[in-house]
This record gives C-alpha cells, structure tokens and sequence, in this order.
C-alpha cells in the first residue's frame, strides 16, 4: 500500500538526533542522508527507504499537520513503552503517554508523541498477537485529515479505487472514514477530523506516496483526484532523479494535503 512517507524538517542535525535512536527502537536505521537537504530511514535489507525527513522543496519552512499521523506497528508493548520514553529523551513531545486504548480495541496498546518540528506519531501493538497494516510489521495505519466528510469520501472514494482499496463503513463514524484492501480487517488509511476539534491542516514538507500497480494506474490516480476535488502538484511522468523507472504523480486532496502515486516498474 505505502511507498513512503516524508516528513518536514527545520534543522536537519535536529532531526537526525532525534530520529537515529527513535527508529532504532522499531529496526529502522539511517540509510542516506544529503547535507542540509534529506534524511531517509529503513530496514537495511529492504530495497527502498520508508521515512524520509526533508527540507520542503519549495524553500518555505516546514509546518506540521493537523490531522496527519503515521502508526507504526510494534510486536510488544515493551517497544511501545521505547519508543515513547525515547521520543521523550530526544527533544520529542507526550502526545499521549503508552497504555491501552479500549475505544479502538481491547488490546489496542499505543502510544503519541510529536517529533522536535510537531510532526505527530504513533506506535501501537495489538496485545492478542494480531496486526493492522498491508505492510506487516511497518505501518499499522495513518490518518489524514478534513474538513467536509463528503468531500473526502468523494475523493478519496474515487483515487483509492485505482488502487483497490475500499471504505470499510462499519470503522467510520460521522466525522471519519476508514479505507483497506478488501481482504482486509483493519483500514491502513482514516480520513478524521482532527481529535484536537481545531481545523484541519496541511503540513508544509509532509506527503504519502503509495504504491501503484502500472504506470496507468500512476495516470488514472491522478486523473481521478483531480475529477474529484485535487488539485494537480507534479504531471504523472518519470522521474529519473529518484531512479530510472520511477514514474509518479502529485496531487492535493481537496484539503491540502499532499499525496502521490508512484509505480517502480519498467514500462
């Protein structure tokens, strides 16, 4: 389902101390970084990297999302308790200190926290040995977030049946709704107004990319966001600078959050 995620950075060595030890805590290390430009992070014996930390592109500074967060799976609590009091020790923020969360699910064991430029996170382990995610052990679910339900159902409706995911309506409420591979129990993707009850936001440096199956489907994405509400932010085409089958689009959803679609296939 997930390509990657970037996140946006202000201080760049910030975030390195702060993100070299956290990720250590799931089996993520360092993997590249560029001087003043990126960091990204992921299991060393897997082709791409799953985290990129970033300067935004447009030179602007770097803003945190309301609405937007990535949840990691854990295969115990004890990597939960970890990661929390870790994020803590390294100029992160308790968004939500480590327990059970009984209003998602009985074994629901999660914990919150903000990175040094508010970026949120979760980590989260399913305390009966199940996980949520199409990636496995990696991402458990993300949310982002919107102002006018309709609107994302429409939207996200439309470019997520490119890529086979459905709404699952028995996870959603009157202010969310949950997206997953049919086979699927758990959505990985929730479209929620945020909890703090403020507006959502974009974040300046933050964006998902998924992956896409073809180099159509990577076409008939954006085609579909930009019929339902988005707005276009790249053309789908290659982009040999990443590497030399990488063919993507961007867009914005209808509230400003930034997405792409991204397939690595030879044509």
């Amino acid at each position: 389902m997930f390509s990657h995620f970037t996140l946006g950075s202000n201080d760049l060595n910030r975030s390195r101390r702060f993100y070299d030890p956290l990720f250590q805590t799931l089996g993520y290390s360092l993997l590249y970084s560029e001087d003043d430009a990126y960091l990204m992070y992921g299991r060393k014996d897997e082709e791409f990297p799953h985290i990129f930390i970033s300067r935004p592109f447009d030179g602007l500074p770097a803003t945190w999302s309301n609405g937007f967060h990535i949840a990691f799976n854990s295969a115990d609590s004890e990597t939960v308790d970890r990661f929390h009091s870790t994020a803590l020790a390294h100029g992160g923020f308790d968004e939500g200190g480590p327990g059970l969360r009984f209003q998602y699910a009985e074994d629901y064991y999660g914990a919150y926290i903000r990175d040094p430029d508010g970026n949120k996170l979760q980590v989260v382990c399913y305390q009966q040995g199940r996980s949520s995610g199409y990636t496995g052990i990696d991402i458990s679910h993300i949310t982002l977030g919107h102002t006018d339900l309709l609107k994302a159902r429409k939207f996200y409706g439309a470019v997520f049946d490119i890529l086979g995911y459905v709404d699952k309506p028995e996870e959603g409420d009157d202010t969310s709704c949950g997206f997953a591979y049919p086979d699927e129990e758990l959505p990985v993707v929730y479209i929620q107004q945020p909890f703090d009850g403020r507006p959502a936001s974009w974040g300046n440096g933050t964006h998902t990319a998924f992956h896409a199956p073809t180099r159509v489907a990577v076409q008939a994405f954006h085609t579909a966001a930009l019929a339902n509400g988005g707005t276009d932010d790249g053309a789908p085409g290659l982009r040999p600078h990443y590497s030399a089958n990488y063919y993507a689009c961007y867009v914005l959803d209808p509230f400003g959050n930034k997405l792409q679609a991204v397939c690595r296939k030879p044509a």
